[in-house]
C-alpha cells in the first residue's frame, strides 16, 4: 500500500510538474513575461518539494521499487525535452559556447583571439552580437572546449549545443544513484536532482555548461566511495578540466590521508594541459581578472564586507580569504565528500560577490544526500535576480531591484537562523543527556 501511494503521489507531481514546465516553455522570451514565469516556476518548486516530502515518508525497501523510478525519470526526461529545444533568453553564455565551437571547427585555437578580432570576422553570423565579453578570449578550460566542439560539429545549432550537456546530466544521475545504493538509501532520492526547477531551467532551459564539471566531479565521488582511484583520478582530474572550481577536491583529498600517489597523478593529469598550452594561461589570467574586478551582482555576505571595509578589492580579499580558510577548515574536519562539496560551494555561494542563478546548480546534487533548509530555499528564490532585466533591455545599469534582492533572501535568512537555533537547541540537549549519565554513574 505504501508503494502504490508513493507512486500516485509522485506520478501526480510529476504530471502537474509537466504542466508548470508546458506552461514556461509557451512564454517564448521569458524576460518579457516575469511574473507569470515566476508564478510557474513556484508552482514547480513546491511541486518539487512535495515530491522530496513523500520519497522522505517512503524511505523504506517499498520506495526502491522499479515503478515509483520509472516515474521520476520519465517526468525528468520529458521536462528536458520540453525545453531543451527552445532559445535561452534569462542567459546568453550558449552563444559563446557555440563561437568557441565553431572557431575550432575553423582550426584556430580558442585561446588566441577575442571574438571581436579582426582574425575572426570571417566567423561571424547573426547571433554575434549577443556573445557576451566579445573584447576578451575565452576562460573556459580545454576539456570544456572540446565539448563546445563537439556540440558545433553536430550541427552547430543551440540545440545540438544543449545536448552535449544534456549528455552530461544523463552521467550525473548515473554516478548518483551509484552513490545512493552504494549508501543504502532510496534511490528516489535522485529527484532531488533530476526534479529540481534550477536545474532544468539552467542546464536543459539555458543550456549552461556546467553539467559537464558536474557530471566528472560526481563520478569522482561515486568511485572514491568504492575504493577505486583511477575513477577517482579521471573523474576530479577531467573535472577540473572542465570547471576550475573542482580543484577544492585536491585538499580535501589531501587530508584524507588515502591514496596520495593517486592525487599526485590526479594534480598531474589536471595541470599538465594548462602548461602545454601558453596562450591559454595568458587567456586565463587577461580575461579572468577583467572580468572579477569589478562586477557585482545579487551578493549576500560580501555586501557588508563591502560596507565596513568601503573598499571592492579589500571585500573581495577578505571574502577569498574566509572562503579559502573555511574550505582548509572544512577539508580537515569533513571526511564525508558529499557534505564536503556542500559545505565548499555553498560558501562560496554565499561569499562571491557574483551569484548568478546557475552557480547553484553544483549544490543540488548533494541534496539527494543531506537537505539542508536554507540553502534549498536559495535555489527557489535565486531566479528573482532575473528580475534585473527588465530595466537593463531599457537602458539602466545592471541592477537587481531591492525589492527581488529582499524577496530573494528573507526566507534564507530566516532558515538559516532557525538552522542555528535548532542546532543549538540539539546541542544542548546533548550537553544534558551527557550529564544525567556522568550524574547516575
Amino acid at each position: 500500500m505504501g508503494s502504490q501511494r508513493t507512486l500516485g503521489w509522485l506520478a501526480l507531481c510529476g504530471g502537474f510538474l509537466l504542466g508548470c514546465w508546458w506552461q514556461i516553455r509557451a512564454l517564448g522570451d521569458v524576460r518579457g513575461h516575469l511574473g507569470i514565469f515566476y508564478g510557474w516556476f513556484a508552482a514547480a518548486f513546491v511541486l518539487y518539494l512535495a515530491a522530496l516530502w513523500r520519497v522522505r515518508r517512503a524511505e523504506t525497501g517499498a520506495a526502491r521499487r522499479l515503478p515509483a523510478l520509472g516515474v521520476v525519470a520519465v517526468v525528468a526526461v520529458l521536462a528536458r525535452l520540453m525545453v531543451l529545444g527552445g532559445t535561452p533568453t534569462l542567459s546568453d553564455d550558449i552563444y559563446r559556447y557555440r563561437w568557441d565551437g565553431r572557431v575550432q571547427l575553423a582550426g584556430i585555437d580558442p585561446y588566441r583571439y577575442s571574438p571581436n578580432h579582426p582574425a575572426l570576422s570571417f566567423l561571424r553570423d547573426a547571433d554575434f552580437p549577443r556573445i557576451n565579453f566579445p573584447h576578451l578570449r575565452t576562460v573556459y578550460p580545454p576539456l570544456m572546449e572540446l565539448a563546445f566542439r563537439a556540440g558545433a560539429s553536430r550541427g552547430g545549432t543551440l540545440t545540438s549545443q544543449k545536448a552535449v550537456f544534456a549528455c552530461a546530466e544523463l552521467l550525473i544521475v548515473l554516478a548518483l544513484l551509484a552513490l545512493l545504493r552504494a549508501r543504502g538509501q532510496s534511490l528516489l532520492w535522485v529527484a532531488a536532482y533530476a526534479w529540481h526547477p534550477l536545474v532544468i531551467l539552467e542546464l536543459a532551459g539555458s543550456g549552461h555548461n556546467d553539467a559537464l564539471g558536474i557530471a566528472c566531479l560526481w563520478l569522482g565521488i561515486a568511485a572514491w566511495e568504492a575504493r577505486a582511484w583511477l575513477g577517482v583520478t579521471l573523474g576530479w582530474s577531467t573535472a577540473f578540466l572542465s570547471k576550475f572550481a573542482s580543484a577544492i577536491l585536491l585538499p580535501w583529498w589531501w587530508f584524507r590521508r588515502e591514496a596520495r600517489g593517486w592525487l599526485v597523478a590526479c594534480a598531474i593529469l589536471a595541470a599538465v594541459p594548462l602548461a602545454l598550452h601558453p596562450s591559454l594561461l595568458t587567456a586565463l589570467v587577461e580575461s579572468l581578472s577583467a572580468m572579477t574586478a569589478r562586477f557585482e551582482s545579487n551578493a549576500s555576505l560580501y555586501l557588508p564586507l563591502a560596507w565596513l571595509t568601503r573598499s571592492a578589492a579589500l571585500a573581495r580579499v577578505l571574502a577569498v580569504g574566509l572562503w579559502a580558510g573555511f574550505v582548509l577548515w572544512w577539508a580537515r574536519r569533513q571526511a564525508d565528500p558529499v557534505r564536503f562539496v556542500l559545505g565548499g560551494f555553498g560558501a562560496a555561494a554565499l561569499l562571491s560577490p557574483v551569484l548568478h542563478p546557475w552557480y547553484l546548480v553544483w549544490l543540488v546534487p548533494c541534496f539527494c544526500f543531506r537537505r539542508v533548509p536554507f540553502l534549498i530555499a536559495l535555489t527557489g528564490t535565486v531566479v528573482l535576480s532575473y528580475a534585473v532585466w527588465p530595466g537593463y533591455l531599457a537602458g539602466r545599469p545592471w541592477a537587481i531591484p531591492v525589492w527581488a534582492h529582499v524577496l530573494e533572501y528573507v526566507p534564507v535568512v530566516l532558515l538559516g537562523l532557525w538552522e542555528v537555533r535548532r542546532s543549538f537547541d540539539s546541542s544542548r540537549a546533548a550537553s544534558r543527556s551527557s550529564l544525567r549519565i556522568v550524574v547516575s554513574e
